[in-house]
């Protein structure tokens, strides 16, 4: 990765601007030459690197294709085919490469001592990578994170599901991504990891948002919560419930989860913790002091609030004072946030460091938690093995969870637990996690309760829980600060008392007290 010579400059901006995380999202090189006409045979386990962009997929999936179909062929697609209109006209991925060449990123890399045009930990995020790679009407700076960002940025699987021939349609998901490389985003633990590697970060793939990137003025990167952040994207696709029967049935899934996005929540927040330590371990393991790519400690892994915070207390004291129960004064831990969805399926309290359920590994991010205690960021090689093994450990939760029935009696536990986390929540991004992942959940199961539809309608606005500028295709940078002083100004109280009306007219002979147990 070249980076500038010039190191003094990114230390300047660690003291320059005190400037919070950011959203990350993925790119490549240049123009586009002439697609490469060799393939590697299918299902040899070698796949051939390839980046198409929206206009290639545009050929079939811009509602052309509806005008010219016959009975017949229309009647063999699985999804809609007009998929590119509403990721073309809103979704802001298209952008992404923008924020890099504009004010904002100029000025960064200025003060980092680099081109962020060219950086790795930038380009990975903010478009596709394409070093070394032959891509098709794609251009990095129109274009942005296209569709194979997230679809597979391989040849074969673009090349065969354009013939939709009889082989194609006989393999199964799983089998798509492993043997043509199509990732699987209908698996709600494959689609959470696709989402996380930019907008939490990925080390194996070159994703790093680092303290001194946030420093220098990239924006706040905020928490995720994949069944909300999808939906407000906003999907260009439909959930198996909305497909039709015969739809469903051509993808082998006849009868649709009736909990699908409840299904992506409570796994979701799992995986959201998942990478989140193993972001940690593998900086701490391969970092090293002055990095600007990978360094350890980055303080961005940690609570921002751990140092960012006022230093009065008394009457009218922030909620970026109140530490997490189990924390310890001048010892930052991992962000509150990531473990605000994490015992979703587990009757664990909520306000006890998380436990997965019947695992026997209940210990596993307890322990993490001591180190971080025990010393400022903690030593290196004592949490390197056991964030490994928390990461262990909520694998096997995924796994056990992925063979749970979601059914509406879990829904219903699900929500009560949320209320109980509302009670204990911290800080701005974890009470955003729970309001998300609630609001998620509760329109999904259909209800119309007039009192939490009213509390969920201000939560959305007290917490901007909508993602301005939502469903507008345009870059963040307008609503940015307004974005901030909601962040600044969370009243913690108000949004305890919201989801104590929320959890009573829930369960009104249970209350909050008994939710969940």
């Amino acid at each position: 990765m070249a980076v500038g010579s010039d190191r003094k400059r990114a230390a300047m901006a660690l003291l320059l601007i005190g400037a919070l995380g950011a959203c990350a999202v993925a790119v490549g090189q240049g123009t586009a030459p002439q697609a490469s006409t060799s393939r590697r045979a299918a299902g040899d386990g070698k796949l051939t690197p390839f980046v198409y962009g929206a206009r290639w997929c545009a050929n079939c999936h811009a509602g052309s294709s509806e005008k010219l179909a016959t009975p017949a062929e229309s009647a063999g697609w699985i999804c809609q085919m007009n998929e590119y209109l509403t990721f073309d006209a809103k979704d802001r991925h298209g952008l992404a490469f923008k924020a890099l060449v504009g004010e904002r990123g100029k000025r960064m890399g200025e003060l980092l001592g680099t081109d962020v045009t060219k950086l790795d930990a930038c380009v990975n995020c903010h478009g596709v990578a394409t070093k070394g790679v032959d891509v098709q009407l794609y251009d990095r700076e129109t274009d942005g994170v296209t569709c194979v960002a997230c679809h597979g940025a391989s040849a074969e699987w673009v090349e065969m599901h354009q013939r939709a021939s009889g082989p194609w349609r006989s393999l199964d998901r799983a089998q798509k991504e492993s043997r043509y490389g199509m990732k699987d985003l209908w698996n709600p633990v494959r689609r959470a990891e696709t989402c996380a590697s930019c907008h939490i970060g990925n080390y194996e793939q070159g994703k790093v948002l680092t303290h001194a990137m946030y420093a220098a003025g990239h924006p706040p990167l905020p928490s995720l919560e994949v069944a909300s952040y999808c939906d407000l994207e906003p999907r260009h696709w439909q959930t198996l419930r909305e497909k039709t029967p015969e739809r469903r049935a051509r993808l082998g899934k006849v009868n649709a989860e009736p909990l699908e996005e409840t299904r992506q929540v409570v796994l979701g927040g799992l995986v959201e913790l998942r990478q989140s330590i193993k972001l940690l371990a593998d900086q701490a393991e391969h970092g090293r002091p002055g990095d600007l790519i990978a360094p350890w400690p980055d303080f961005a892994r940690f609570d921002c609030t751990a140092c960012h915070h006022e230093l009065s207390q008394g009457l009218g004291a922030s909620p970026r004072q109140v530490r997490r129960i189990g924390g310890a004064p001048g010892r930052p831990t991992i962000s509150d946030w990531s473990l605000a969805l994490a015992n979703l399926s587990s009757d664990s309290t909520p306000a006890t460091p998380f436990a997965p359920s019947g695992s026997g590994d209940e210990s596993a991010v307890a322990e993490l938690t001591r180190l971080l205690n025990h010393a400022p960021f903690g030593a290196p090689r004592a949490i390197v093995p056991v964030a490994r093994k928390a990461v262990a450990a909520l694998d096997r939760s995924l796994e056990a969870i992925e063979r749970t029935t979601i059914d509406t009696a879990f829904a219903h536990k699900v929500l009560l637990r949320l209320c109980n986390q509302a009670a204990i929540v911290p800080d701005h991004d974890s009470a955003r996690q729970v309001a998300w992942a609630f609001r998620a959940i509760y329109r999904e199961r259909g209800e119309h309760n007039a009192t939490i539809l009213r509390e969920l309608d201000a939560l959305g606005t007290e917490l901007a829980l909508d993602l301005p500028p939502a469903k507008i295709k345009r870059l963040i940078e307008p609503e940015l600060a307004a974005r901030l002083r909601i962040a600044g100004s969370f009243d913690a109280r108000l949004y305890r008392t919201r989801f104590a009306r929320i959890a009573a007219a829930l369960d009104p002979a249970r209350g909050t007290r008994t939710a969940g147990r």
